[in-house]
Parts: structure tokens; sequence; C-alpha cells
């Protein structure tokens, strides 16, 4: 049987600090918020946020140091897009 675990407890390269007083430390917060905040709430097609999904994904996967840069980056570019940084 395949079985592989994916690293969403792995730390982000650096906090991301939201308006709201909400900190994300890890790639399951990212996920989390940009899977179920309301500010991407009928979001169908955006081409910074599909990008930070994938790199969340393969960050997830590999736990490599350079790709979890790459994500916390890409997210923190479409918190800052959305207004939702501190």
């Amino acid at each position: 049987m395949l079985s592989f675990a994916m690293a969403w407890q792995s730390r982000l390269s650096y906090p991301l600090a939201l308006a709201d007083g909400r900190v994300l430390h890890t790639l399951h917060d990212a996920r989390d918020v940009l899977l179920s905040d309301a500010a991407f709430s009928g979001v169908t097609h955006w081409p910074p946020l599909e990008h930070a999904i994938e790199l969340l994904l393969a960050a997830a996967e590999t736990g490599a140091d350079a790709d979890i840069k790459a994500a916390t980056e890409q997210v923190h570019r479409v918190l800052v897009q959305k207004g939702l940084m501190a």
C-alpha cells in the first residue's frame, strides 16, 4: 500500500500576522485561511491564490525549506492583496 504523510504542521518561514489578530505559524494555518476565510469565499479563479495553494501542497508534500519559503512568500502576497495583513 502506498502511503505518504503530508507535513501540514511544518512551520512557515516566518509568522504571518493578520489584521484580525490571528497569526499563521504553520502550513496548516495558511491552508485553513486560504480555503475557509470569508475573504476568499466566492473566489472561483484567481491565479495568485491558485499558485499559493499549489505551493502549499508542494511544501506539505516535500517539507523542504525552499518549498516552505516559496509557499510562505506567496501566501503573504495573497494576504496583502486581499488586505488581510496587519
